[in-house]
């Protein structure tokens, strides 16, 4: 009997190598499949949300992505909006541009960017612009997110 309980043992652990190694093996085939089945995303508070208008100027375009209160439940009170500037080979070394984040018809605030050094500096227009949460160089661009406040507030 203990042999038979050997050999079974090792018999169901040579089976077993193929699997986990094709587990291990196509583990991103899997978690993708995995993510495309259940519609997982990846949250707006890490990639800054949808594109919703683009500014073209001569060499570079300006991306304003939309503006970000999603809760788990419901709807935060506090928020951002991230605009993008690319390619970063064409943007010339200061940027200043007024911004209308809600497309509401007037500007909501001002952004002067210096590229080289990554500094930038937002003058708030309308009430529900708080201040500048950061400037980040991503791939192929730079990115500001303005804190924002949800109207009526």
């Amino acid at each position: 009997m203990v042999q038979f309980k050997k050999i079974l043992g090792y018999s169901v652990a040579w089976l077993s190598v193929p699997l986990v190694l094709a587990t291990f093996i196509g583990m991103n085939f899997w978690a993708s499949q995995l993510a495309t089945a259940t519609g997982v995303k990846v949250s707006p508070w890490f990639t800054g949300g949808e594109v919703v208008h683009v500014i073209g100027h001569d060499s570079y375009q300006t991306q304003l992505h939309r503006p970000i209160f999603d809760g788990l439940l419901w709807e935060k009170k506090n928020g951002f909006v991230q605009i993008e500037w690319l390619p970063l080979a064409s943007l010339p070394a200061n940027i200043d541009e007024e911004i209308d984040y809600d497309r509401d018809g007037r500007k909501d605030f001002r952004v002067g960017l210096n590229i080289p050094t990554l500094q930038a500096q937002v003058t708030p227009l309308a009430p529900e612009v708080l201040e500048l949460e950061g400037v980040y160089r991503l791939k192929n661009s730079v990115a500001v997110r303005i804190n924002l406040q949800k109207k009526g507030n």
